[in-house]
């Protein structure tokens, strides 16, 4: 249990290490980081993508009579999320912001807004072969385990369309949110809720 732990926060601090500078050399200053809106970012983003995945992953069997990936590391609600997903789905919550502040300071924010979603299906796949190449060379383990192996079982070309319908529905949900006056409640709100569904699994 203590190795598991050790490998969602160990790979969620690499993480977020890489997206603060990546993103701060593309700027070329340091990120400025608003707590507000970043923690607004990464409880909206977990809630919104453990749910997700687990409503599209069913809806995927649905359709195909197999299940498109399978957790490996404590596994619930059918193996289609994990427990430590209340580390790991912030951390793309940490993602989105750093590529909101990158946008909006080149500004090339796309009108509408949702249309950044779709990116989803380039940058998802890509952070998942990352995330497993992680948990793999440090702990041995598929994090999750695609059943296709057009991409060696690290992700699948085919959850590409699932990755642009989960990131519109999380652009058009966070851009509501950046409009709104901000209220503590929201980002404690979606946190409790993602944590209160894990619980449920």
């Amino acid at each position: 249990m203590d190795e598991l732990l050790q490998l969602a926060v160990s790979g969620s601090l690499v993480g977020v290490t890489i997206f603060y500078l990546l993103s701060s050399l593309l700027v070329k200053h340091w990120v400025r980081i608003d707590v507000y809106q970043l923690l607004l970012s990464m409880a909206a983003t977990f809630l919104i993508a453990i749910v997700g995945e687990v409503v599209l992953g069913k809806l995927y069997y649905l359709v195909m009579g197999k299940p498109l990936w399978q957790y490996h590391v404590w596994p619930i609600h059918d193996g289609y999320t994990s427990a430590l997903n209340f580390i790991t789905w912030p951390v793309y919550g940490f993602y989105q912001y750093c590529l909101h502040y990158v946008l909006t300071h080149k500004k090339c924010q796309l009108r509408p807004y949702w249309l950044t979603g779709l990116a989803s299906g380039i940058d998802g796949p890509i952070l998942e072969i990352l995330a497993n190449g992680f948990s793999l060379l440090f702990y041995q383990t598929f994090y999750f385990y695609y059943l296709p192996d057009d991409m060696r079982h690290y992700t699948s070309l085919q959850v590409v369309p699932l990755y642009m319908v989960g990131g519109v529905i999380l652009a058009l949900i966070l851009q509501h949110l950046r409009e709104r006056p901000p209220k503590w409640i929201y980002p404690i709100v979606f946190y409790a809720a993602g944590v209160a569904f894990i619980l449920t699994g």
